[in-house]
């Protein structure tokens, strides 16, 4: 006999919706937008396009579907847990149980470090797919930079970077810029809608490991390059630090938390929003723009040729 879950025949999908709008109203980095969200899910409401929904995996993806239809915004998301929503602390600093549980799990995929080598020239090379907070993370890293330290040129690869914390983005941005200098370069700033605050993110004045310095430093994108990836592409390329090579990233410049809408369902509100010192803006929607151009399967290449042509130019 098939099991059937419950929970997805039994979900109010007004109730839902009501609850969402209210966290949004609340949270909602954008919070003008609001009102044109409720009467577009209020009409899809009222004209029944909810109404024979069971699953709630289907009624997760169509409500989010809607809300990108009004918001443009990449983040924002309903999310259903068939499980059931785990408990969050609104607006906390510190890392639940089980959150600290969920990121740990994260070690046994090397906190989505996936390559680290020195190709042919002494042009360093290191791939990553998730910014973990450096609590976690933070050893691992520096270990990869610590076997990079004296390559000539060093190529990021982001190209399938979803992005993470900004605290990692914080954190892996000092070791590009001199430590005596670093006090007084702002990377980005974070505007909290909730608080009405910025917290502003600066080069860090200490690092554990040696800093790389006066070397070319190649970033590389693609469409999938998103969020806390791009902005680290964003912070280097504004400070002319780093030539950012591929394409057009993903365009979701918004950070927020998780909020539990019911026992099955789970909303990612954005409530912060980037606002680049340099810029005086972020990449929201439009993506984070390559120096150089090329299609994401090229960009390797296209680096390693121009960091080999510049090395040569640089003395051992």
């Amino acid at each position: 006999m098939q099991n059937i879950d419950t929970a997805q025949q039994t979900f109010s999908p007004q109730a839902i919706i009501e609850e969402l709008l209210k966290q949004m109203g609340e949270k909602y980095v954008f919070p003008e937008v609001v009102p044109e969200v409720a009467a577009t899910l209020r009409q899809h409401l009222a004209t029944g396009t909810y109404a024979d929904m069971r699953d709630g995996e289907l009624f997760a993806q169509t409500i989010t579907t809607h809300l990108r239809e009004v918001t443009h915004d990449k983040h924002l998301r309903l999310f259903y847990q068939a499980e059931g929503v785990p408990q969050h602390i609104d607006e906390h600093e510190d890392y639940t149980p089980e959150e600290i549980e969920r990121i740990r799990q994260k070690s046994k995929e090397n906190y989505g470090l996936k390559k680290v080598e020195i190709l042919d020239g002494n042009i360093g090379y290191l791939q990553f797919n998730k910014f973990v907070h450096p609590h976690f993370a933070g050893e691992s890293m520096n270990a990869a930079l610590t076997f990079l330290a004296y390559t000539r040129a060093m190529i990021i690869d982001l190209r399938t970077n979803g992005g993470g914390e900004p605290t990692m983005v914080q954190f892996l941005c000092s070791y590009f810029f001199d430590a005596f200098a670093s006090e007084n370069i702002q990377l980005n700033g974070l505007y909290d809608r909730r608080k009405d605050l910025l917290h502003q993110y600066w080069a860090l004045s200490y690092i554990p490991g040696k800093r790389y310095l006066d070397r070319p430093l190649y970033l590389l994108t693609s469409q999938r390059t998103f969020s806390a990836a791009e902005e680290f592409t964003y912070n280097l390329q504004q400070l002319k630090r780093a030539l950012v090579i591929g394409e057009t990233t993903g365009g979701g410049a918004h950070a927020g938390l998780r909020y539990p809408i019911d026992t099955h369902f789970e909303a990612f509100i954005p409530c912060l929003r980037a606002i680049n010192p340099t810029s005086k803006t972020n990449w929201e929607g439009v993506g984070v723009q390559p120096d150089v151009p090329v299609a994401q399967a090229d960009a390797l290449e296209v680096a390693y040729q121009r960091a080999l042509a510049e090395a040569k130019e640089t003395p051992e």
